[in-house]
């Protein structure tokens, strides 16, 4: 599993609603590695979050514990801009303590896959990085209520031009990025969307499986 710390916005759920819904039995963990800019990933998420995530959470209460790990697939330049995008947005949530920063963050991503086509190579090519910053900020923050001001999310993605004095430091995203690509390489993902359970990718699970099939398959884990 993922580092402790993204246990507020990467999880499904945190430990207190966890603990509220099974307090006897550790869940099954199932790792979600998926990339904002791959569509496959998008049509999987869509699934996970409308249908799988909430009727097995009914069925076999505080029994899975879903964990959403970014996965930069640096091809797709996009990929880099919106995972530094959602990272910076989650350290926001976690500094603040916002009391639904699991569910935030959870919807943050489902904004992103569903619109992903504003993401791809031909619709942004004319924009610069901090304009693509600035596109994923103004879609998120129309299609959901934030308890922040949009502001505070630029400030730490946009860099800054200073010719007089240049720097390759990045900005807040930067740590957590070289985070994510260091235990990527650990577990060996290398391809979205990949899903494991309590640490073994499942091969049955991909893109095109139903909402239904995805739901026995995890069912079998029990």
């Amino acid at each position: 599993m993922i580092s402790p710390k993204f246990s507020l916005t990467h999880y499904s759920y945190n430990a207190k609603t966890l603990s509220s819904l099974n307090s006897t039995t550790a869940p099954h963990i199932v790792n979600l590695y998926l990339d904002y800019n791959c569509p496959f990933s998008a049509k999987l998420y869509l699934k996970f979050k409308s249908s799988v995530v909430p009727e097995l959470n009914k069925k076999h209460p505080g029994l899975f514990q879903f964990v959403f790990v970014n996965v930069v697939q640096p091809w797709h330049l996009n990929s880099i801009f919106l995972n530094e995008y959602s990272i910076v947005f989650a350290k926001i949530l976690r500094e603040k303590g916002i009391d639904n920063s699991n569910e935030l963050f959870w919807n943050v991503s489902e904004v992103l896959f569903a619109n992903k086509e504003s993401f791809y190579d031909t619709f942004n090519v004319s924009l610069n990085r901090n304009e693509i910053y600035q596109q994923i900020n103004d879609l998120v923050f129309d299609k959901l209520s934030i308890p922040f001001d949009k502001k505070e999310v630029l400030k730490g993605l946009t860099i800054d031009s200073n010719e007089s004095n240049p720097n390759n430091e990045g900005n807040d995203a930067t740590a957590d990025i070289k985070y994510f690509t260091k235990y990527l390489r650990g577990v060996g993902v290398h391809v979205t969307p990949t899903v494991s359970v309590d640490g073994i990718a499942n091969g049955n699970i991909s893109s095109g499986s139903e909402p239904e099939e995805l739901i026995k398959i995890l069912e079998s884990s029990l």
